[in-house]
């Protein structure tokens, strides 16, 4: 019962070092983790309440479009402060096929590869992006993900040079031993 139960907890703690590495791996030229579509973005500050707190996890689907009217999260970039930012689109503009212009509120021009998704396509987890950035920041990926990995492969270490040394004193006693009966025999 004990065993399983720790390899459950090693089973989970296994997944969600995996998760957060690949979090980090995905990041963009923003630091938002990025999965084909989908954008990851905490709510790191209150700017955003009522519709979402800080410590929030907005799960942003780019695919879906957004039209004039609609509320739409981008990433604003003014003065080199880069900040995700909810915003109703006022205007759009087809610049090409596959590029747009989106005019937020307050004459905010915006291209399209810069918008994440409408608020309409936002899954949010609640606390979970308290979670995530603790995780991802590096003293908590050092400490959360790196250290305990650290350990468990230390004391694996140990545990192969215990067996190693108590298979050497088994066959120094089965020697001992064979070496005592031949003895006898003679």
């Amino acid at each position: 019962m004990k065993k399983t139960i720790l390899n459950i907890i090693f089973g989970i703690y296994v997944v969600i070092a995996v998760f957060v590495t690949i979090c980090l791996l995905s990041y963009n030229q923003f630091k938002v983790t990025e999965f084909g579509n989908y954008s990851l973005v905490i709510v790191t500050d209150n700017e955003m309440i009522p519709d979402y707190n800080e410590g929030d996890l907005l799960i942003l689907d780019k695919s879906v479009p957004v039209f004039t009217g609609d509320k739409a999260f981008f990433y604003d970039t003014y003065n080199r402060q880069i900040e995700v930012k909810l915003g109703e689109i006022q205007d759009l503009e087809k610049v090409t096929e596959t590029e747009s212009t989106y005019t937020f509120e307050g004459d905010h021009k915006v291209s399209s590869e810069y918008v994440l998704g409408g608020e309409i396509s936002a899954s949010v987890i609640p606390v979970a992006g308290t979670v995530l950035s603790v995780l991802e920041s590096k003293w908590g990926f050092l400490f959360i993900i790196v250290l305990p990995a650290l350990l468990m492969f230390f004391h694996q270490i140990m545990v192969v040079i215990g067996d190693i040394k108590d298979a050497k004193e088994e066959n120094t006693k089965k020697s001992k031993k064979a070496e005592n009966d031949e003895g006898k025999k003679a």
